[in-house]
């Protein structure tokens, strides 16, 4: 589900049609959600966007995603690993992300026609009720996840284990 283009269309970001549990599997129990680390601390290499505003205008969900995965390993960096754990194909495996704050805000955006498409490729029918985690870093203790029906995008604890993991890949 294509939740973002540039270049006229010759590049963007897709959707999965599902949340993923902490091993890249499709989310069956919608009781698991995850931590964006544990415990949480500064990722240098990452921007910190002390505003809403400025949050929207990351869309580097891949670029993110490479800079938590190597700052450290899955146990610490529970949300960003899951990831790169799904893999719906082999092609693209290792090649999904956590979604930056602005892909975010994209599908809020565009919440009804997202909708549609999840429902005609048979993804999760309730999925704009869920609070996704975002690639995009508030602080050294917050990262911003969105409630995908709303038009909420806060920063949040990174260890707040309340939130669900929505992959996204580039193309």
């Amino acid at each position: 589900i294509v939740v973002h283009i540039t270049d006229g269309g010759q590049h963007g970001q897709i959707m999965a049609p599902w949340p993923i549990d902490e091993n890249g599997g499709r989310l069956s129990d919608n009781s698991i959600r995850m931590k964006w680390a544990v415990p949480y601390g500064d990722i240098t290499t990452l921007t910190n966007y002390a505003s809403q505003s400025a949050a929207t205008t990351d869309r580097d969900s891949c670029g993110n995603t490479a800079k938590i995965t190597a700052k450290d390993s899955a146990d610490k960096y529970p949300a960003a690993w899951a990831t790169r754990k799904y893999a719906p194909t082999s092609a693209t495996s290792g090649k999904w992300c956590l979604p930056a704050a602005g892909i975010l805000r994209n599908i809020q955006k565009n919440q009804s026609a997202i909708s549609t498409a999840v429902s005609k490729v048979c993804g999760a029918s309730n999925q704009l009720n869920y609070w996704v985690w975002s690639s995009s870093e508030n602080n050294s203790t917050g990262a911003w996840y969105v409630h995908l029906a709303g038009s909420s995008l806060i920063p949040g604890g990174k260890s707040n284990p309340n939130y669900y993991v929505l992959p996204v890949l580039e193309f």
